[in-house]
C-alpha cells in the first residue's frame, strides 16, 4: 500500500476538495443535530457547501512554513485530507483530518496525524492545537496516543462560539529529544 501526501492547489483540487470537506461538515452536521438539537448551517450562516466553497481558497492558502493542506491518496486514489495552519507565534492547529468512509479502518488516519505533527514541529511550531466534536470518540484516542491534552477552547478555534462549551479542545508540545 502507498501513501502520499499531496500538496492541495485549491484551483487544481477544487472539485476533490469541495466533496471531501462538504462530506465531513455534512457528518458533523448530523451529529450535531442530533448530540445538541442545532443546525450547523444555521451556525455557520448559509448551506454547507456555501461556507465550503468560501472557505477554500483559505484552508489551501498557506505554504510552509505557515501551514500546508495535503490531499491524501492510498494507491493512487483519493483518501483522505488534512492540514496544518498558524495560529499564533508558535503555535499552529490541525485542521480537517478526514479519512474517506471507504478507506477506513487501515490506520490512515493514525499516519495523517503523525505527518501533521511532524510538520508542525518542523516548520519550528513548539505548541499544536485542535478542536473536535465530543462524538469523535476514535480521533480523541489516537489524538491521546500521540500526546494532546485537554485545554480550554482558544482564539481562532473554528467550531462557532455556540458549540464551544460542548466542544473538545486538545493540546501538544513539541517532542523535546
Amino acid at each position: 500500500m502507498t501513501i502520499t501526501f499531496e500538496r492541495a492547489d485549491a484551483a487544481r483540487d477544487r472539485a476533490l476538495l469541495i466533496a471531501m470537506n462538504v462530506q465531513y461538515l455534512e457528518w458533523l452536521a448530523q451529529n450535531v443535530l442530533r448530540d445538541f438539537g442545532l443546525e450547523v448551517s444555521d451556525l455557520l450562516g448559509g448551506s454547507i457547501p456555501d461556507y465550503v466553497a468560501s472557505a477554500l481558497d483559505k484552508l489551501c492558502a498557506a505554504e510552509p512554513p505557515e501551514g500546508v493542506f495535503y490531499v491524501v491518496r492510498r494507491n493512487g486514489a483519493p483518501a483522505g485530507m488534512g492540514g496544518v495552519r498558524r495560529l499564533g507565534d508558535g503555535v499552529s492547529e490541525m485542521k480537517r483530518v478526514f479519512v474517506l468512509p471507504d478507506q477506513r479502518g487501515g490506520g490512515l488516519g493514525a499516519v495523517i496525524v503523525k505527518r501533521l505533527i511532524a510538520d508542525s514541529e518542523a516548520f519550528g511550531y513548539a505548541t499544536m492545537r485542535l478542536e473536535s466534536g465530543p462524538f469523535m470518540t476514535s480521533a480523541h484516542r489516537l489524538y491521546e496516543a500521540e500526546g494532546f491534552r485537554d485545554r480550554s477552547a482558544f482564539e481562532g478555534a473554528e467550531v462557532p462560539v455556540e458549540l464551544q462549551h460542548n466542544w473538545r479542545f486538545m493540546e501538544r508540545a513539541k517532542a523535546h529529544a
